[in-house]
């Protein structure tokens, strides 16, 4: 019986090990964390769009409208911006495609969040 358990544990931490590193491929900028949540939400209610406080982190040295853009055109919205120019917060529904959008721009260089509620 043992050992039954002990596979099946591995097979679990296996497949842990494989949507990690599937994260860090795709969205390497992303916090897992936010990742795992998000998608956890996504399982438990599909039907509702989960909305999230998240910060990203870009670059020193680049231009904030650039930044203040990107989030526009992304999310509607402009962002909070911190006194130094490298943090952004926004409260906002999120979907993976947009998590991938921000990850995909080289003067990005983390996005972490969490969760606010439903919209």
């Amino acid at each position: 019986m043992t050992d039954q358990v002990d596979a099946a544990t591995r097979v679990v931490r296996i497949k842990y090990d494989e949507f990690r590193k599937s994260c860090k491929t795709i969205l390497p900028k992303i916090d897992p964390k936010l990742i795992e949540d998000f998608l956890s939400r996504q399982q438990e209610v599909s039907d509702i769009e989960p909305r999230y406080s998240f910060e990203v982190i870009a670059r020193e040295g680049l231009d904030t409208q650039k930044m203040q853009d990107l989030i526009w055109n992304n999310f509607g919205e402009l962002p909070v911006i911190d006194y130094s120019g490298t943090d952004y917060r926004i409260e906002h529904t999120l979907t993976l495609g947009m998590l991938k959008r921000l990850s995909d721009h080289d003067f990005v260089v983390s996005v972490k969040g969490s969760y606010v509620g439903p919209t």
